[in-house]
């Protein structure tokens, strides 16, 4: 009987035993189940984080090196500007260069040409001269000390020479007073050959003569019996007669 109660008795424990061994055992795994779980919960994330920061890596990559492509890109057309802005700058300092040698030939013979001028405007027309009268007023009186600009003297001069030019190469004929010897003033009609002669005659035809430059002016001597042939060439040239030839008087210098 003892023997039995004693069986029982160990039989018991050692099952209460095993039961605590057991419940230790499931406890501990279910504690590495748990374990393992929230591992491949942080791998999960840990690699979802990866893509993620890969993607945003990949296109950070991708647009430094579009702006590293734009920067080369733009240094390179920089250069070429640079180099382009020499050339430019060497051309244009050679053509200052140029331009202030050229001025100072010009500012060496400038007061030369004014003084030059101002003895021929004296020998010009006067239907020319009433034309140029605002170049001739800009002529400096004092040409060793004016106020106007180199420019503005070659300027006058230029002016003046291309309209005594334009007027030489044309026949201009105008309506004058004219004075006789006898002091009387006639009305006459000039024929300007450009600047080498001229031809007038009155409406009557008995005052009529030929014009040229002088020293101090045009002269304008009579010639007598010279009316009627130059009211024909003033015909002629008016188209109120058919073209022909007229003899009308010259004077050669």
């Amino acid at each position: 009987m003892k023997t039995k109660l004693l069986f029982r008795v160990a039989l018991g424990a050692c099952l209460s035993s095993l039961y605590l061994n057991a419940q230790t055992n499931l406890e501990s795994t279910r504690n590495v189940l748990d374990q393992w779980v929230q591992t491949k919960q942080i791998i999960s994330k840990e690699k979802s984080d990866w893509r993620l920061e890969q993607s945003i890596l990949s296109d950070t990559q991708k647009l430094l090196s579009s702006e590293l492509n734009r920067l080369e890109t733009a240094l390179e057309d920089l250069k070429s500007s640079a180099t382009a802005a020499d050339e430019d700058r060497s051309k244009l300092t050679a053509q200052k260069e140029a331009f202030t040698e050229a001025s100072a030939v010009v500012e060496g013979s400038i007061q030369k040409l004014e003084v030059q001028m101002k003895r021929v405007v004296k020998t010009l027309p006067s239907p020319l001269v009433e034309k140029i009268k605002p170049l001739i007023r800009r002529l400096p009186k004092d040409s060793a000390n004016t106020k106007l600009s180199l420019g503005e003297r070659v300027q006058n001069i230029v002016g003046i020479l291309s309209q005594a030019d334009k007027f030489n190469a044309t026949i201009t004929q105008t309506s004058e007073s004219r004075e006789l010897n006898s002091g009387k003033i006639v009305e006459v009609r000039t024929l300007y050959w450009g600047l080498a002669m001229a031809y007038y005659v009155d409406a009557s035809g008995a005052y009529a003569g030929i014009g040229h430059p002088g020293e101090d002016g045009w002269e304008w001597p009579q010639i007598e019996g010279a009316g009627p042939h130059i009211k024909q060439l003033l015909a002629v040239y008016e188209g109120s007669e058919e073209i022909q030839f007229v003899a009308v008087p010259a004077r050669i210098n």
